[in-house]
């Protein structure tokens, strides 16, 4: 028994560093395994600067799109409306019937005035019989002159006032035509101000068109805006959510303001485009002039843990993550308000596992 025990422990000694070895050996496998190249900490990526540049100072102002030209739709004869074929927003073509209005008064206009061309016509056939007889009877000395020279006058008044029956009855006649009235181009109702049943006065509107062709981009600025723009200047126009502009130009400007909003209207002329109709949302960019603003690449601004930043690179090659505070957006541009200093490196579009310490290099311009 005694000389057994110093061969257990020694039996012991040997398992327990075998085991010891094969632990050890699988530690350093999944060591291996996890950082095979001994490179989780370094990342290739694209770097950039934060930089000085002149930017314009643009100022977004809402607008509302409106034809270049309008038309409002009056009656040029008194009667009661019979009937109006269209409604708003409904698109008219040239020669469409927009309006009917009854036409009992004109007619009877019509009848009084031809009534009255018949009464100067035989007024005018008598003083010219008198005329002819008179001058018989003068030459036969039955008469005097004088009662020829009465008769010549009332043949001249009859021939005016035979000539002033006829313009009369012209016309009304004329008056006809606009007891229906048609629409003279393409166009979109506006607005509708009146309705069936309703009297219609000579010049009183009963509807309002928007011709459709040109169309232009109606916008408000404040007056402390208003003298940075001047006519035929450029301005880039964004209908609703469309990404890509459309090239305006100012074509009128209101330079007196609204007493109540001290707004100032200006009109922006659109290249001819199928899609654009009256009453669409739009956006005017206006160039009010230019300003030198510290920038940072859109790209490099990154959030991590909710914090807005952008990973900064110091001379060793080591990412730092850094706060920002961004302002305005120019194109591939945002505005610095607070963070790196110009001319510090930082990092494009930071990978997702880049963090604080690690190491980065930059990426040649071909990528390899």
């Amino acid at each position: 028994m005694v000389r057994g025990t110093p061969f257990r422990a020694a039996c012991y000694g040997c398992i327990t560093a075998v085991i010891s070895l094969m632990l050890t050996g699988c530690h350093d496998n999944q060591s291996n395994q996890a950082d095979p190249f001994g490179s989780s900490n370094s990342h290739i990526v694209h770097l950039a600067k934060v930089e000085k540049h002149v930017f314009p100072t643009i100022y977004s102002v809402p607008g509302t799109i409106v034809s270049g030209n309008r038309l409002q739709i009056a009656s040029r004869v008194t009667g009661y409306i019979e009937k109006i074929t269209v409604d708003e927003g409904d698109i008219v073509e040239p020669g469409v019937v927009l309006v009917e209005i009854d036409n009992a008064q004109l007619e009877a206009s019509i009848k009084s005035a031809e009534a009255g061309v018949t009464s100067a016509q035989s007024e005018l056939e008598e003083a010219q019989n008198d005329v002819k007889r008179f001058r018989k009877l003068v030459r036969s000395k039955t008469i005097t002159e004088d009662k020829l020279r009465k008769a010549i006058v009332r043949q001249t008044s009859a021939k005016t006032q035979l000539t002033k029956a006829q313009a009369e009855l012209r016309s009304t006649q004329q008056d006809r035509q606009y007891t229906h009235i048609t629409s003279p181009v393409r166009a979109q109702v506006r607005e509708r101000l009146q309705d069936p049943g309703d009297l219609a006065s000579s010049g009183s509107p009963i509807l309002r068109l928007d011709v459709l062709g040109t169309m232009e981009l109606e916008v408000y600025l404040p007056s402390t805006r208003i003298g940075n723009v001047v006519a035929d200047q450029k301005v880039d126009v964004y209908i609703q959510s469309d990404k890509t502009p459309l090239a305006g130009n100012v074509k009128s400007i209101v330079r007196a303001a609204d007493k109540v909003t001290r707004r100032s209207k200006v009109r922006i002329a659109l290249p001819d485009n199928q899609s654009l109709a009256p009453g669409q949302f739009a956006r005017a960019d206006i160039v009010l002039g230019e300003e030198s603003l510290t920038v940072i690449s859109s790209g490099a601004i990154t959030e991590r843990a909710g914090i807005e930043g952008a990973f900064i690179v110091d001379e060793n090659g080591t990412a730092r993550f850094r706060s920002v505070r961004a302002g305005r957006r120019y194109k591939n541009y945002q505005e610095l308000l607070a963070g790196p200093e110009i001319g510090v490196s930082v990092v494009l579009n930071p990978p997702v596992l880049l963090r604080e310490g690690d190491h980065v290099t930059q990426s040649s311009p071909h990528g390899s």
